[in-house]
């Protein structure tokens, strides 16, 4: 009768277990509305020489529409905050350098040029789990090379707080093993001398580089940070389903239907299939062509496009999509289709939309971009010139891959 008590009551749990975990998972789902505003500025000077340029700048911060700022509001706050902070400080940062400019074209003539700056972001996750985001910064100088550096943000949707890493990870000294492992993996020429004590003191101080995905956490270390300048920016992904043990659950419930903007400059970690199988996808710039990689299988795509924005879509049903956001032919945006199949990419067509949106004021255009986080429900424009006024459509994504409308 005990034992029978007992197999009933573990059998009870199990279920219990299992209910809460789907019902978590189906509760999780992807958030739009998120978009950024650009900003380019250019500083100039005047001296015996004439008039010539010191700094060129460009700038964007993140924001969010009206549903999210209604719906989300402490969010909303919170980024609103983050944006003014930021702005405080480039202007500090501008403020230095046009210095730094000054003196350059004073004590150097022969080499000098204008120094830039740049503050992008880009998101990485958006459901109603969290809120992630990149924000990165490149400094041009009259240094040897430039300085660039990514700073993960990860914000809970309901409150607005940070979330720290000790709330997603459960075990940080084994986290750190496993970070360590997979950048020996990733970049075998490294030699990352004195990793684990460096990343351990990180994680223990809560000062580690982060940015929650849909299917992992990824860990990024700038130039210097462990490795040469030389050797760049370099990322650790690890992937939930690898280590399911490390991570708590509630962060690892993904949105049956979500989408995850990249950079084209680095390749991007992901689980298609959610089986703990690692892919990475690469998309790169050629000469009159686009190339799509996935897990070393290329795929080319005879496109004339510049300055890429690719998407990673992954659709309830399995299905998996890159959307390539590229700058074409007299300045023209367009969007390209393309599958993810088990081994290799499909192109399907291109789009005449794009995600930059923009409004034609003097005495300059105003620029907009929104950010693809739900494929069921987001904003894209039909392009025309550079200058024109655009037409923005809210879209989802349809059977094969293109818009469906409305």
């Amino acid at each position: 009768m005990k034992k029978t008590f007992r197999l009933s009551l573990l059998l009870a749990l199990l279920v219990g277990l299992l209910s809460l975990s789907v019902t978590a998972s189906a509760a999780t789902r992807a958030l739009g509305g998120f978009f950024k505003q650009v900003h380019q500025k250019c500083e100039t000077g005047r001296d015996v020489r004439g008039e010539h340029e010191l700094l060129l700048s460009k700038w964007a911060g993140l924001a969010v529409n009206a549903e999210i700022r209604r719906d989300y509001p402490q969010l909303a706050k919170a980024i609103e905050k983050i944006n003014q902070r930021e702005w405080r400080r480039i202007q500090q940062v501008q403020e230095k350098l046009k210095g730094e400019a000054i003196a350059f074209r004073k004590n150097d003539l022969k080499y000098y040029h204008p120094l830039s700056y740049e503050f992008d972001v880009q998101m990485r996750r958006a459901d109603t789990v969290a809120v992630s985001f990149l924000q990165q910064e490149y400094t041009g100088s009259s240094g040897v090379h430039g300085m660039y550096a990514w700073e993960g943000v990860n914000l809970d949707p309901l409150t607005g707080a940070k979330i720290p890493l000790s709330a997603v990870v459960k075990d940080k000294e084994a986290l750190v093993k496993t970070i360590c492992k997979q950048l020996r993996q990733d970049y075998p020429h490294s030699s990352f001398d004195g990793l684990e004590a460096k990343l351990q003191q990180e994680a223990a101080s809560d000062t580690l580089n982060w940015t929650l995905d849909p299917r992992g956490i990824t860990f990024y270390f700038n130039p210097y940070e462990i490795a040469s300048y030389a050797e760049g920016l370099l990322m650790a992904t690890i992937l939930f389903r690898e280590q399911p043990e490390l991570f708590n659950i509630a962060y690892q419930q993904t949105a049956a239907a979500y989408a995850q903007p990249f950079s084209a400059y680095y390749p991007l970690t992901a689980s298609l299939k959610d089986n703990g199988k690692r892919d990475v996808i690469e998309v790169v710039q050629m000469d009159g062509a686009v190339r799509v990689r996935l897990n070393g299988q290329d795929t080319v795509i005879a496109a004339n496009l510049t300055d890429l924005e690719p998407v990673l879509i992954h659709m309830e049903d399995g299905r998996n999509y890159l959307y390539i956001d590229g700058n074409g032919k007299d300045s023209v945006r367009q969007t390209l289709v393309v599958q993810l199949g088990a081994k290799s990419a499909r192109y399907i067509n291109t789009l005449p939309y794009s995600f930059r949106h923009t409004i034609a004021v003097a005495p300059a255009v105003q620029e907009y971009w929104h950010f693809l986080t739900n494929p069921n429900g987001f904003y894209i424009d039909r392009k025309g010139a550079f200058t024109s006024t655009t037409k923005t459509d809210i879209c989802a994504v349809g059977e094969k891959g293109e818009l469906t409308f409305g």
